[in-house]
């Protein structure tokens, strides 16, 4: 018998919305996944691929229909998928039936011989499922790059390196990331010239009993036995900075907590080293010690360097795009300041900030230790008229308690300054800062703060304000310092060539 032509349409018509209707669509569709982060553990050593699987779940007591399954695009990493035997890069109207699953297979492609701005260290992507208006995820991660990595993809955890006769040396020819944060304890970590150092870092929760609650990932921190050795050279420095190599993140801040030398810790050596986009580059605690020398810390959306009742002496360093004070002691210690620049424009806060005291959390009062300070030969300005802040809860009635000074360098301060506090440092200039120069607007001091060049101007107001210290005869580039009368800051003024 034959169906007339006309009664086939309407039957598949029919059983076409039968089919539609019966579905979950849109915002209705509830799935279920086996996991959230889909992670690529293998580090590739040459071009390759690895493959893993997951499964997507419905639940439910009727088949639901994914409208589309994408990769969101991020990274320079290529990522792609098959999902319930379909290929992407984009895959349409993917049914699971009820009490169902589907499996998604996942590839990424590496070639970790390219420029690392453009394959990023740790690649994280998105696998976006949508259903009208509604989008799940699974998040992708993958190394993109042949380095050393430390704690793998552990993000808001400590690692610990295992030491081998007391020191942990990282290598210098590949890079290390730290994806999660480093503690050394009984130990000696040491990088020598040219080790490059990236950090993984970001807001974490840690919500275990005695844990760190919500923290800022990406640090290296220091126990009482444990310190840091960052040995670099003028021709091969150590970098320090974000993970992301992009042009666009050359300049960012707060990509990483930073290096925090816990309380003890003593012996800490920075030489030759450049950290940049932490948020504080370098946390001194509690009688912990530190020596910068010839280093670099900018680009940090907190301070270069905070000192809690530490001690800290930094020659020829310079520090610059500071987003707080640059240099921050509280509750005392000790600070020596030779031959350094420090250049807080950007910021509304002094550049260096001094303090004996520290204030307790809902009291009135605070926890006080004694403040020696010795700046020399060095440069303390910044955008502010004022980029020196001083809090002595003794009112300068102990000298012990507060003893600062600071000789042939360049300073800001104004007239307010002088004033404030009934007059405490009317006499600044005579008593406190020896051979000083107070720069006013219109003085020429570098020679271009705009393009972070930080070189003294033929004419600036740094030269020849200096006296020559043997222990530094050259300067940050290592070039001769003028042997009568050198110039304030790290760097010396050089001839055009």
């Amino acid at each position: 018998m034959r169906i007339p032509i006309l009664l086939v349409v309407l039957l598949t018509l029919c059983f076409a919305c039968e089919v539609d209707r019966d579905y979950l669509t849109g915002d209705s569709v509830e799935l279920r996944f086996s996991l959230d982060t889909l992670t690529f553990d293998t580090v590739f050593t040459a071009r390759g691929s690895a493959t893993r699987v997951f499964t997507v779940y419905n639940d439910g007591s009727d088949p639901v229909l994914i409208d589309r399954i994408t990769v969101a695009g991020e990274t320079g990493v290529t990522f792609t998928f098959n999902a319930d035997g379909t290929m992407g890069p984009e895959v349409e109207d993917v049914v699971i039936f009820a009490q169902d699953s589907i499996f998604v297979f996942v590839e990424v492609e590496v070639d970790p011989t390219e420029p690392e701005e453009v394959s990023p260290f740790i690649a994280t992507d998105r696998l976006l499922f949508e259903t009208g208006d509604f989008q799940h995820e699974v998040t992708l991660e993958a190394y993109g790059q042949n380095a050393l990595y430390l704690n793998g993809f552990n993000r808001g955890t400590l690692v610990q390196p295992i030491c081998q006769d007391g020191t942990f040396t990282l290598p210098t020819e590949l890079p290390t990331v730290i994806y999660g944060s480093l503690v050394v304890d009984s130990c000696v970590l040491r990088a020598l010239a040219g080790t490059r150092i990236y950090f993984h870092g970001g807001l974490q929760r840690d919500e275990q009993p005695g844990g760190l609650g919500i923290f800022e990932d990406g640090f290296i921190y220091t126990l009482p036995a444990g310190r840091i050795e960052l040995l670099g050279t003028l021709e091969d420095p150590i970098i320090l900075a974000t993970d992301r190599l992009e042009e666009d993140f050359a300049e960012s801040t707060g990509g990483y907590r930073g290096l925090v030398l816990g309380p003890l810790s003593r012996g800490n050596r920075i030489e030759h080293t450049e950290i940049r986009n932490a948020i504080i580059g370098v946390t001194v605690d509690s009688l912990a010690e530190v020596t910068l020398a010839n280093s670099r810390i900018t680009n940090s959306s907190g301070a270069a360097v905070v000192s809690y009742q530490g001690d800290v002496t930094a020659r020829n360093a310079l520090f610059h795009s500071n987003q707080t004070n640059s240099i921050q002691v509280i509750k005392g210690g000790n600070l020596l300041l030779e031959h350094c620049t420090v250049a807080n424009y950007g910021s509304t806060q002094p550049a260096l900030s001094l303090s004996n005291c520290a204030p307790v959390p809902d009291e009135d009062y605070c926890l006080q230790a004694p403040l020696y300070a010795r700046i020399a030969n060095s440069i303390v300005v910044g955008g502010s008229p004022v980029e020196i802040n001083l809090i002595d809860v003794d009112a300068r009635e102990d000298p012990q308690t507060f003893d600062l000074r600071i000789t042939n360098s360049v300073v800001r301060t104004d007239q307010r300054f002088l004033n404030d506090a009934g007059g405490l440092y009317e006499n600044f200039y005579s008593t406190i800062c020896e051979g000083c120069y107070n720069l006013e607007s219109g003085n020429l001091l570098f020679a271009s703060i705009s393009d972070d060049d930080y070189r003294p101007d033929s004419l600036s107001v740094a030269r020849n304000l200096g006296v020559y210290l043997p222990s530094l005869p050259r300067d940050l580039e290592g070039n001769e310092r003028d042997t009568e009368s050198p110039d304030a800051g790290a760097l010396e003024w050089q001839p055009a060539g």
